[in-house]
């Protein structure tokens, strides 16, 4: 059965993951404590406590160790990996391209790229749902300063820019049969106000060695699978200033015959958004994110042999 590994982006934690991981299972936790080191922060009281669970240095080091922490205890492979924004890391670190102990102490310095690059108040952004990318586009189209940043489902986009332009188009996104939300986001993430952050990170990721992957790598800017010719790097890079294509992604996978997709990390947004979309019955989709879920997927999958 074809397998994909998802893995979620920045926004999807909540105080207390993985507590209930670190205290039962000592795969995850050796893998917690490796990781927490790596990235120069005391994770646990961060996942635990909260503790400076604010800041974007913080919170996106939290994730992707909590991810590939519970990846270890899962102690599986799939075919095809991929992740949401920060994601992207946690998903080139679970198919051996990223080192895993770098990749903890590098998604922590892009946090911190990420929060410095607009000065805090400037920028925005907004969940629009209910229309489909073409519509969001000619609604905004010709408006300064604001930008499609996040293509996360078909009639899920996130609108991102400087917070006068957000106000401006909520009104009329929900005038056009939108439901709006507004983000609680330190700035305008993927949009051209992060241009100069990426090429300061890129000379981060300049000295970072890339190796083969051990499985199919989605990537956020092209919303294709890496392959032979990509510069890692510089897609890496690019994604923190352009669109995430993320609908992208996971219909390429129902295309190319994943019968299985595996949330991996803490919340169920990537899980929630696929089984709206998926009608085929042969298709499952699960979330991981605690000790029930963990040992629920290995019990059914140990009643499956």
């Amino acid at each position: 059965m074809k397998t994909a590994f998802l893995f979620p982006g920045q926004g999807a934690q909540s105080v207390g993951m993985g507590k209930d991981l670190y205290a039962e299972n000592k795969t995850y936790q050796e893998t917690f404590d490796v990781l927490s080191e790596a990235s120069g922060i005391d994770l646990k009281t961060a996942c635990f406590d909260g503790e400076g669970m604010d800041k974007s240095s913080v919170v996106q080091p939290a994730i992707y160790t909590h991810s590939l922490a519970l990846l270890s205890a899962l102690g599986e492979t799939a075919d095809m990996v991929a992740g949401l924004s920060l994601g992207e890391y946690t998903a080139l670190a679970a198919a051996g391209t990223l080192d895993k102990n770098r990749g903890a102490a590098l998604v922590s310095r892009r946090g911190t790229i990420m929060d410095d690059a607009v000065p805090a108040g400037i920028g925005g952004m907004l969940s629009v749902l209910g229309l489909e990318i073409d519509a969001v586009e000619k609604l905004i189209e010709g408006q300064p300063d604001l930008w499609a940043a996040n293509h996360l489902s078909a009639t899920q986009i996130v609108l991102a820019g400087k917070v006068e332009a957000i106000e401006r188009i909520e009104p009329v996104v929900t005038e056009a049969g939108a439901k709006t939300v507004l983000i609680n986001a330190s700035g305008p993430f993927h949009t051209p106000m992060l241009k100069a952050a990426s090429e300061s990170f890129k000379a981060l990721l300049d000295k970072e060695e890339i190796s083969q992957p051990n499985a199919i790598i989605y990537s956020n800017f092209t919303g294709h699978p890496y392959d032979e010719n990509s510069d890692v790097r510089q897609l890496l890079a690019n994604q923190m200033c352009s669109r995430v294509r993320w609908h992208d992604i996971t219909e390429r996978m129902i295309q190319a015959g994943v019968k299985r997709f595996v949330e991996i990390g803490p919340g169920m947004v990537l899980s929630k958004m696929l089984k709206r979309r998926i009608e085929d019955d042969t298709v499952t989709v699960t979330s991981i994110r605690d000790v029930k879920t963990l040992n629920r997927y290995l019990e059914a999958k140990g009643e499956n042999r």
